[in-house]
């Protein structure tokens, strides 16, 4: 199990991790302390300034490094206008990149490789029979929100804990190891809260409540937004 003055060594003084979150791969993923912010695979962090890790396409983040070394700052001409990928951000750019930096803002949360949330299926139950009689109820197939996770160090315990937005009330909470051969690179979890979902998505508004992970009392990861609805089966 890596320290924690080893997690720190791993960092650059840049805030990417070495061995690079920036081109995340299996190999990297089984010797490298990973960071809560970690993206999931086929992410990588922006970096429109050091601690910019909202998690983007790389081809995103080769152009706000583009931008950042030749584009003006604060004072745009016809055409231009402000990048706005974090508060401040007076970079002067096309408006389309703009709309690129709003837009990954608004999914950073879901392209976490710590915290992935999920639909999972459920049959219902189905008939049951005592001798030739047999009887049915009205439980159809339904999706519980689950969450699941990769890029953590093999047995590291994991804590998942559900808080309400409003408050920060703690809702839900498990814990679990982080596995090796699992779904994802390195360690990696996956749990289910029993959550059942009344339709749609757990991404479906209104996002009552956020969904945070951490390995072994260690960091919180960034928080994911979900909805947290009370719904009976159908």
């Amino acid at each position: 199990m890596l320290t924690r003055s080893s997690r720190l060594a791993a960092m650059t003084a840049s805030g990417c991790l070495a061995l690079s979150v920036l081109g995340v791969t299996g190999a990297s993923a089984e010797t490298t302390a990973f960071a809560p912010d970690t993206c999931a695979s086929g992410y990588v962090w922006r970096g429109a300034r050091p601690s910019d890790h909202v998690c983007v396409d790389p081809s995103v983040r080769s152009r706000t490094q583009s931008e950042n070394a030749t584009g003006v700052w604060h004072a745009c001409t016809t055409g231009f206008v402000w990048r706005e990928a974090y508060p401040g951000d007076h970079r002067c750019v096309v408006p389309s990149s703009r709309t690129q930096a709003r837009r990954d803002n608004a999914s950073a949360a879901r392209r976490l490789a710590w915290v992935i949330m999920m639909k999972r299926n459920h049959p219902g139950k189905g008939p049951t029979c005592d001798g030739e009689t047999c009887s049915t109820t009205n439980e159809g197939p339904y999706k519980t929100v689950a969450v699941r996770g990769y890029y953590l160090t093999p047995g590291t315990q994991v804590t998942v804990q559900v808080r309400r937005a409003s408050d920060s009330r703690l809702l839900w909470q498990t814990r679990t190891t982080a596995r090796a051969g699992g779904n994802g690179p390195a360690g990696s979890y996956s749990v289910d809260t029993g959550r059942v979902l009344c339709g749609g998505s757990s991404f479906a508004p209104p996002l009552t409540a956020y969904v945070q992970v951490r390995g072994d009392g260690g960091q919180w990861s960034p928080r994911v937004p979900i909805a947290w609805r009370s719904c009976g089966l159908l």
